[in-house]
């Protein structure tokens, strides 16, 4: 008996009963696979909310859960901790944009041949995938806007802010010395600092511009903020080369 159940382990015999029981555990495994997945992004669209919109450490996993509707022994089993369940929401978008800028950088560089994209590109490259995402009326990327806008001004968390977004900060770095070839470093990297304050004026949504303008500019119209935000910093980095450059001599 102990060598037919050996034999039959190794060579199944078609069809039958045997058949049929074989594959449904692969079948409950794939599907308790599919589950989870589906879970986990529950959980991860419910901690984007909460933590965007409430007190970022009065925000328990309990809150979250309740607003996944899932049991906090999920949230547990998914994520462990509430540090480690804010690392993935944070990393779950963040992933999506800097492989969106890449590949707008990959191909200005690609229509620019044996030279280096110019320094329009490579603004467009690094703003344009997340002014479009912020704007396309998706609640989880506005979340996740406000979310990153609050991450940011935590020192708790800024080494999570780093760790996810200095690659994307770096990789844009080494474009912009390419097409500024005259800049200095330290230029460059100043010119870097202030294409980012620029943008977060634009994600921060605080409804400033509306109140300067008296409703002539608004903070939703994405359109428009990069027409002029491209062209402003694009300018503001050449005035930086051509400083630099002065400056050597």
């Amino acid at each position: 008996m102990p060598q037919r159940n050996a034999v039959a382990v190794r060579t199944p015999p078609p069809g039958g009963r045997k058949r049929a029981v074989a594959k449904r555990p692969v079948l409950a495994r794939a599907g308790g696979a599919r589950r989870g997945d589906a879970t986990r992004q529950i959980i991860l669209d419910a901690a984007e909310q909460c933590l965007a919109a409430g007190d970022f450490d009065g925000v328990s996993l309990r809150t979250i859960s309740e607003a996944a509707g899932v049991d906090i022994a999920l949230v547990n089993y998914h994520f462990g901790s509430k540090e480690s369940l804010v690392e993935e929401v944070t990393e779950r978008r963040a992933r999506e944009v800097h492989d969106a800028r890449v590949l707008l950088l990959e191909e200005a560089r690609h229509a620019a041949g044996t030279v280096p994209p110019g320094v329009e590109a490579v603004v467009t490259a690094f703003l344009e995938p997340w002014l479009q995402r912020i704007s396309s009326g998706d609640a989880g990327w506005q979340n996740y806007n406000r979310l990153l806008c609050r991450l940011t001004m935590m020192p708790k968390y800024l080494p999570l802010v780093r760790k996810l977004l200095d690659p994307t900060a770096l990789h844009f770095i080494n474009a912009l010395r390419a097409a500024l070839p005259k800049a200095s470093p330290e230029s460059i990297y100043w010119g870097y600092m202030f294409l980012i304050g620029a943008l977060v004026q634009i994600m921060a949504g605080t409804g400033r511009i509306e109140q300067l303008s008296r409703g002539l500019c608004s903070t939703d119209d994405t359109n428009t903020a990069m027409r002029e935000i491209v062209p402003f910093v694009c300018q503001g980095l050449r005035a930086l080369e051509r400083t630099g450059a002065e400056a050597r001599r």
